[in-house]
């Protein structure tokens, strides 16, 4: 199998203060433990793991200066894929792929990797990571999402239905639903739900296939953009005419036909971000 490449993504992410993620409106920023090594880091280390050091890049908010004292200072300048801001998930995903598209095969799976979480087994992560991505190379038509088994109702989360229960195998989507309710969190939960742990993948073909036909005039200007002498002013007013994308809840909940799911075995994987529901409904699983 063809070495995947990995993208962090890391555009959400305070270069100076590793471990702090600043989240859509309304979430608190969320730091790691005193002691562990901050998120990023941990996200990094896990790509390689998985892939070479040349195969990994970081999705990131400009300036890129900053970044290059953190601790993605070891990445190629060109694996640094800068956006002039932060425009949610959806176009942080999107210029990613476009940056990508021309420089490695179509048949190369692309891992996504948020660093917006802590793992506690992290042999178990890989293998899973691994697995998602011999399954791109097998069968590269879907884009495969990594779904956790959920621990309550977190209502900050997305919730991946699968058709079928299957333990090992990719199984297709059924529903999607992004940051339901703590009522309807539980009844996604009933119904054989997962958390979305927001790492997913597929080949690039297919991961821009996505946005399609919806996106397809943003994916010309990114496109020209990026051709054009002067790249980086013209992405600029490219992202200036642009309003924020989620990637969650705007593009994958719209497809799920072109989604397949692999459970996530128990590895102690926790999102930083907390539950905005009753203290007192946390760690309840309905």
């Amino acid at each position: 199998m063809t070495q995947p490449w990995c993208v962090l993504l890391a555009s959400r992410e305070d270069p100076q203060r590793p471990g702090i993620t600043t989240y859509g409106r309304g979430d608190a920023p969320q730091q790691s433990s005193p002691g562990k090594r901050d998120p990023l880091t941990a996200t990094l280390r896990r790509a390689l793991t998985v892939t070479s050091l040349d195969r990994i890049a970081a999705s990131i908010a400009a300036p890129a200066d900053q970044w290059r004292q953190s601790s993605l200072k070891d990445l190629g300048i060109r694996n640094l894929l800068v956006q002039p801001k932060h425009q949610g998930t959806g176009y942080e995903v999107l210029l990613a792929l476009l940056r990508l598209e021309n420089r490695i095969s179509p048949s190369t799976p692309v891992l996504f990797l948020p660093a917006d979480h802590i793992v506690n087994d992290e042999e178990v992560m890989t293998n899973s990571l691994m697995t998602m991505a011999e399954w791109i190379a097998d069968e590269p038509g879907p884009v495969y999402l990594l779904g956790a088994v959920p621990q309550g109702p977190h209502d900050q989360l997305g919730y991946i239905v699968p058709w079928h229960d299957a333990m090992l195998m990719p199984t297709g989507v059924y529903e999607f639903v992004e940051r339901p309710d703590v009522r309807r969190a539980r009844e996604l939960i009933n119904a054989g739900g997962l958390w979305n742990t927001f790492i997913f993948g597929g080949n690039v073909a297919s991961l821009i296939e996505l946005f399609r036909p919806r996106f397809d005039a943003t994916i010309a200007a990114m496109r020209a953009a990026l051709q054009s002498e002067h790249a980086q002013i013209d992405l600029v007013r490219t992202y200036d005419r642009l309003t924020s994308v989620d990637f969650s809840h705007d593009v994958l909940a719209r497809q799920t036909e072109r989604l397949k799911v692999l459970r996530l075995l128990r590895c102690g994987w926790w999102p930083l971000k907390s539950p905005a529901l009753d203290p007192k409904l946390r760690g309840a699983s309905g």
